[in-house]
């Protein structure tokens, strides 16, 4: 019974696996299975709790709740709980929950919490293997592991521990096959993310599943947490430059260590500046306690940093990325108020890095060069080789514009205006959104600035809505600080403050339900209060767009694939932890008409 209606509501729905999985919050081969009837979970158990909230989520989502309630014979005005119990009744018409568990063709009870990590890793395991064309035995033995293991992992009794050697194994040989037998895109499909953002580091993620998502989503809010204490108040005081230039000293070539690296990169530094450069070549996948462990250094080499870009010189960097999210982090932190400068270029490198050696290559064209190789557990004692005759020079500089070009944009600022056409979105911020306000509240500001920038935001907005969803979470003003005329209108988009009044406020949130009313693509989300105060967020599959409130008019857009999974995992977070209903929703902003 389970199975045939299962069909027929899909039908009605007109909803494919992968909606209904990626609404449920698992993998769309489990969503096959239960409709070919070859599992039917238990009523009682959390597949079936997920796979009817799914539906539910779905239909509500997609404007199709009147035909989800005729269908299953629920009262329309009924509320969500009441919605889905009557659904679990109408799917499950006949079920016995007496008999034993399994009697009834089902796949058992309900367990004492959520989907276990090891059961969710058995399962994307399973679906990669098939995808790479390897049996149990075949994977053993290019790992090096006993075939019963795998069959262990398979059924969900163990999991590797993430990050461990066998666990990089098994991604790497999994990758490669599958890599090798032309199945990008069904992996992708499977991973839900674009085939340009295929990479083993993202694979491994998705495969270990759960843990690394919680890990994801705690670096995404530091990450986002060093652009929100960006601010003017929270400026370190620097040294002044001409205290701490230092003379060129043409005799000496060779550095050694820490200490000789900071020498190096003091002399280097203090060259650009008083050379007025026009551009600076930087990469190092040495550790960074280099940078960030000397307070006293590190205040130095950013008083020369803010030094160099003032004068005009033009930087290139390429990041190393092949480390944890938290190191990142540490990078983004020292770099950060660097870019506000827009002087600034940053890369990372396509190709994966080999992890025996660490190199350095910090270049100015036609002046000098610091450049060191050696084993990567020798960094501390590393030999640091300084040269300035043209010759090496010229060849330093090939090699890294070769390195150029097997690299892609990393943190970019663009205008704060500008609003990337992308996949689905989700946007997360303080104030109700400048692209949503209705045209006739902008007019009735008198501000003909704003008022163009309207214009340009809203036919974007309006633009994303015809293929793509954006889901908004932001919070809804406090009823005495709106009355106190406090609640500022777009304030990312005019040099003038405007604040609603309670009439314009409305104005706004009709605005928002006939979008909601109007297109199936848009949904809002109230929430109780922003996560961060100082910057607005654009979340994407590809893409992420941070607007700092004290940005200069600038926004920093992030491309790297294991970033933008990090912010989506966090931005889906978010939204589950506030997910309600449409007909709720509407209710909440029907208060404030």
């Amino acid at each position: 019974m389970l199975t045939k209606r299962l069909n027929e509501l899909f039908e009605t729905l007109n909803a494919t696996s992968a909606e209904i999985a990626n609404k449920a919050g698992f993998d769309r081969t489990n969503i096959s299975r239960i409709k070919s009837g070859k599992r039917v979970p238990h009523p009682d158990s959390v597949t079936a709790d997920k796979l009817i909230n799914g539906i539910f989520l779905f239909a509500d989502t997609k404007n199709k709740h009147e035909k989800l309630c005729k269908v299953i014979g629920a009262d329309q005005a009924s509320s969500t709980e009441e919605i889905k119990e009557a659904m679990k009744n109408w799917l499950y018409e006949g079920y016995d929950p007496s008999l034993p568990a399994g009697s009834n063709g089902t796949s058992g009870r309900r367990r004492s919490s959520d989907k276990s990590s090891s059961h969710q890793f058995s399962e994307r395991l399973g679906s990669a293997m098939l995808l790479a064309e390897l049996s149990n035995v075949r994977l053993s033995k290019l790992i090096h592991a006993d075939a019963s293991l795998i069959s262990r992992y398979r059924n969900g009794v163990r999991t590797p521990v993430a990050k461990s050697e066998l666990s990089s194994k098994m991604c790497s040989v999994l990758f490669d096959h599958i890599i090798r037998n032309g199945k990008e895109t069904e992996l992708c499909d499977l991973m839900r993310i674009q085939v340009s953002d295929l990479e083993e580091e993202v694979f491994s993620l998705w495969l270990h599943g759960k843990d690394e998502q919680e890990d994801n989503v705690q670096a995404a809010e530091n990450i986002l947490g060093i652009f929100d204490t960006l601010t003017a108040e929270n400026a370190v005081k620097l040294p002044a430059v001409a205290d701490i230039l230092i003379e060129d000293d043409p005799s000496t070539t060779v550095y050694y260590g820490i200490e000789g690296l900071r020498s190096a990169v003091l002399r280097f530094l203090s060259t650009a500046v008083r050379e007025g450069v026009p551009e600076m070549y930087l990469y190092s996948d040495m550790n960074q306690s280099w940078l960030t462990l000397d307070t006293e250094f590190r205040l130095k080499w950013a008083a020369l940093m803010f030094a160099a870009v003032k004068n005009g010189t033009h930087i290139n960097i390429i990041h190393n990325l092949d480390r944890s999210l938290d190191e990142m982090a540490d990078a983004i932190k020292s770099w950060l108020p660097l870019y506000m400068s827009g002087m600034i270029e940053s890369y990372y490198c396509r190709k994966q890095r080999n992890p025996r050696f660490s190199h350095t290559m910090f270049l100015i064209p036609g002046v000098a060069c610091i450049r060191a190789f050696q084993v990567s557990s020798a960094d501390s004692d590393a030999i640091h080789h300084y040269y300035t005759d043209a010759r090496s020079i010229a060849i330093f500089q090939k090699e890294y514009e070769a390195l150029l070009k097997s690299s892609s944009p990393l943190i970019h600022p663009l205008p704060k205006y500008s609003f990337p056409i992308v996949s689905d979105i989700i946007i997360i911020q303080n104030a109700l959104s400048f692209a949503t306000m209705p045209e006739n509240l902008v007019k009735s500001l008198g501000d003909r600035n704003l008022y163009e920038s309207w214009q340009v935001s809203n036919a974007l907005l309006l633009k994303q809505l015809e293929t793509n969803t954006v889901h908004e979470c932001i919070p809804l003003a406090d009823p005495k600080t709106l009355r106190n005329g406090a609640v500022p209108i777009a304030p990312s988009f005019s040099d003038a403050l405007h604040f609603y009044t309670p009439m314009q406020y409305a104005m706004h949130i009709r605005n928002i339900i006939s979008l909601s009313a109007k297109y199936e693509s848009y949904r809002f989300c109230p929430i109780p209060e922003t996560p961060f105060s100082n910057i607005d967020l654009l979340i994407s599959d590809n893409v992420t767009k941070i607007t700092p409130a004290s940005g200069q008019g600038l926004s920093f857009v992030l491309k790297h694939p294991l970033m933008c999974v990090a912010f989506q995992a966090y931005a889906r977070t978010i939204m589950e932890k506030n997910t309600i209903d449409r007909n709720s929703i509407k209710k909440m902003l029907e208060a404030f008409t």
